[in-house]
């Protein structure tokens, strides 16, 4: 007598299915036994299921990053030159005041 993986209750010998949990015993895999066709079913639900989660997941850490690279990239915010303190407009490459490159 062996015990069910999933639900730990003993198996009859002869088991390919848990009597108690319906899952697939060793012997069952050993043996090559499909699932029942609703199972079979009920299971493609579960990992469609799960992918679904998982690329929904995925997606918003995407659009999350994408928006932060977008606030950064269209901030408007003044940029002060290091030499004479004038504020310039955001993307400015030099001072409009004294002509030096801005960082």
């Amino acid at each position: 007598m062996g015990f069910c993986s999933n639900c730990g209750k003993e198996l009859p010998e002869n088991a390919y299915f848990c009597p108690h949990c319906g899952v697939k015993t060793a012997k069952g895999v050993e043996a090559n036994v499909s699932m029942p066709y609703g199972e079979m079913f009920a299971e493609m639900g579960k990992q469609i299921e799960k992918a679904f989660l998982t690329a929904s997941e995925e997606m918003r850490k995407a659009f999350d990053k994408a928006g932060k690279e977008v606030r950064k990239a269209t901030n408007r915010e003044s940029v002060v030159c290091p030499n004479c303190g004038e504020k310039n407009s955001a993307g400015d490459r030099f001072c409009h005041k004294c002509g030096k490159k801005l960082a």
